[in-house]
């Protein structure tokens, strides 16, 4: 069976872009390097391996992501990712699978492959959210039914993502119940990443210019009120995981900071040498 018959929001690889051959050095120099740290400091082989591959598809989601909410520039997604790597030096590795599940979250809302999210999407998508939801916090659950009910408001929307949202609803509120109610924010100062990164990406949203990117399966181009809701629903999803209790969830708020700052400085160093070579321009 084809990769387009199992999944409608799987992108491809594409070997073709100077950047795309970046990262992928970038990811395995950090997988070599982050096997051989763990190696020297007495981790078996295997394990050490594990750790290294971990690490490496880590990063490479981290620049998946920033594509996803920044897709006409190829270069900001590396911010982030510089970042990250600076993080990591002194830091844990957050559980991969919420990054993948961030990725495949804003690639349903987002249609970046020109087409909605197909029956195995959303349902790798809906365990993906209920493992989450049950090992982390309730507030995974809806969060991915919040995508899957902003989809179905949209244009050419999945129709099986109104049930899919009112299960995860439903999930959500039987494990919160469980767990003793909603716990959220431990002091304000946890939330200053959170606010601090979305201002920052602010540019990154307003930006009013035609969207160049087109749809991997379709060739059209994407569909710009899909690409903003895929940011606001990313930034509501940062703020709200920022104020739950949980290492965890700081360990994860560290990097989605990385994400939302790293490109929303980039547009403004974008935005202000611009500006500077428009005034250069009238003054010669």
């Amino acid at each position: 069976m084809g990769t387009n018959r199992i999944t409608t929001i799987g992108r491809p690889f594409d070997y073709g872009y100077l950047t795309n051959w970046l990262m992928a050095i970038i990811s395995f120099l950090t997988f070599v390097s982050t096997t051989i740290v763990s190696t020297i400091h007495g981790e078996t082989f295997s394990k050490s391996l594990l750790t290294g591959v971990g690490t490496g598809l880590f990063i490479f989601l981290l620049w998946a992501i920033s594509r996803e909410l920044d897709p006409d520039n190829d270069w900001s997604a590396f911010v982030p990712v510089s970042l990250s790597l600076l993080i990591l030096t002194f830091s844990e590795r957050p559980m991969i699978l919420v990054f993948l599940w961030l990725l495949l979250i804003l690639r349903v809302v987002n249609h970046s492959t020109g087409m909605p999210a197909g029956i195995m999407d959303s349902l790798f998508i809906v365990l993906l959210g209920l493992t989450m939801t049950y090992y982390i916090s309730w507030i995974y659950g809806v969060i991915t039914a919040t995508g899957f009910v902003i989809d179905s408001q949209l244009k050419y929307p999945a129709k099986y993502h109104i049930p899919a949202g009112i299960l995860m609803l439903f999930a959500s509120a039987i494990i919160c119940i469980e767990n003793g109610g909603m716990v959220f924010i431990r002091t304000l100062e946890n939330l200053y990443p959170a606010i601090l990164g979305s201002i920052l990406f602010i540019p990154v949203i307003v930006n009013k210019k035609k969207l160049v990117s087109v749809g991997d399966r379709t060739g059209k181009s994407l569909d710009t009120v899909r690409i903003r809701a895929a940011k606001l629903m990313a930034i509501l999803a940062f703020i709200i995981i920022a104020a739950i209790q949980g290492e965890m969830n700081v360990l994860i708020t560290s990097f989605m900071f990385c994400i939302f700052a790293g490109i929303g400085t980039y547009r403004i160093i974008v935005i202000i040498v611009a500006k500077a070579k428009t005034l250069n321009r009238n003054r010669g």
